[in-house]
């Protein structure tokens, strides 16, 4: 290459890392008081079409924020962190050991998200297997096989104790599917029965009605403070005891799916999280995420739950917003608490 285009290309590739640097600094100011990061926050959430809650908690200092914090919200998958808390109490009091094992049958096998839908029958899992699913691919047959072994019953009442006044779990992920759809959630529909649902039933006014009725029911829900208050739990050590806190948290980390809270958060910050989402007819109506952030330079931690119900959002528009939102709260701790805390 001659010498006049080479320095023609490394002017140009500078000139483009000038300007994103730019762009990156503009559009992730940040908030320099709690005041200016309310009303970012604030302001973020009422741009979205939808029912908007937001809280986030640093958890040394005790400093939070909050935007319709104390608000039900339908949780979609986030309903696994309860049910996954009340699992290890019932593996702590020895009900259930992380070494059971099971026989996968083809009548476990539930719709939506995981993998165990796909597999073959007769496969051996463990416990543990079925639990790393439930968080790091938010697995609905591993859900399902855990939920019936724990029980609904018991997930209330730890929550309950945990000090959670506005938390109902009470369907797994096949009811919650088929009532969220306008189906009867108290007839187990196979894979196969629900994709024989004739077209019809879609359009019926009576189903958009039973789903209406659905997205204001209390079914699986809770608020975005109370969740939090689940996950700051599990940062101080207080599900059980440290070893079993710091377990369940281990297990969180193994995260995937949807970038939100991770969005536009710096690479390699590490973060413990479960989202949940639900949609019809190609668009979402419930997208969620809650996590831990370990924040650099020694800031401490943050809890940071967003939750959005009853949504008219194109998806990577609310994406976004969720994303800044994090960012905006990211920033604004990090800079206050760096050099802080070990």
């Amino acid at each position: 290459m001659p010498k006049k285009t080479m320095t023609f290309f490394v002017i140009l590739f500078f000139s483009i890392g000038v300007l994103l640097a730019g762009y990156q600094k503009d559009r992730f100011y940040c908030p320099q008081t709690q005041d200016e990061l309310v009303k970012t926050v604030t302001s973020i959430a009422q741009e979205i079409k939808g029912k908007v809650g937001v809280y986030v908690k640093h958890i040394e200092s005790g400093e939070t924020i909050g935007y319709n914090e104390n608000e039900r919200f339908q949780l979609a998958s986030v309903f696994k962190i309860p049910l996954l808390l009340t699992l290890f109490k019932q593996i702590h009091l020895g009900k259930i050991s992380l070494d059971d094992r099971l026989v996968l049958r083809t009548k476990d096998k539930t719709f939506g998200s995981g993998l165990l839908s796909s597999m073959k029958p007769g496969l051996n899992l463990s416990i543990n297997d079925l639990q790393l699913l439930m968080m790091a691919k938010s697995d609905n047959t591993a859900t399902d096989i855990l939920y019936e072994i724990v029980t609904p019953q018991a997930i209330n009442e730890y929550m309950k104790e945990l000090g959670l006044k506005s938390t109902k779990i009470d369907y797994n992920t096949r009811q919650l599917i088929l009532a969220y759809l306008g189906l009867d959630p108290n007839k187990p529909l196979t894979i196969a029965e629900l994709e024989m649902v004739p077209p019809s039933f879609w359009s019926d006014k009576k189903t958009h009605k039973r789903q209406r009725q659905f997205d204001q029911s209390d079914h699986d829900t809770s608020t975005p403070y109370e969740i939090g208050l689940l996950l700051e739990k599990c940062v101080k050590g207080e599900i059980i005891n440290k070893e079993i806190s710091d377990q369940i948290v281990e297990t969180m980390k193994h995260h995937t799916g949807a970038e939100l809270i991770t969005r536009y958060l710096p690479f390699g910050v590490t973060i413990a999280r479960k989202g949940g989402s639900l949609a019809r007819y190609g668009n979402y109506t419930v997208l969620n995420d809650s996590g831990i952030v370990w924040l650099p330079y020694k800031a401490g931690t943050l809890v940071i739950c967003i939750f959005c119900n009853e949504l008219n959002e194109v998806h990577y528009e609310l994406k976004d917003k969720m994303g800044r939102i994090a960012r905006a709260a990211f920033d604004y701790f990090v800079e206050k608490y760096k050099n802080k805390y070990n």
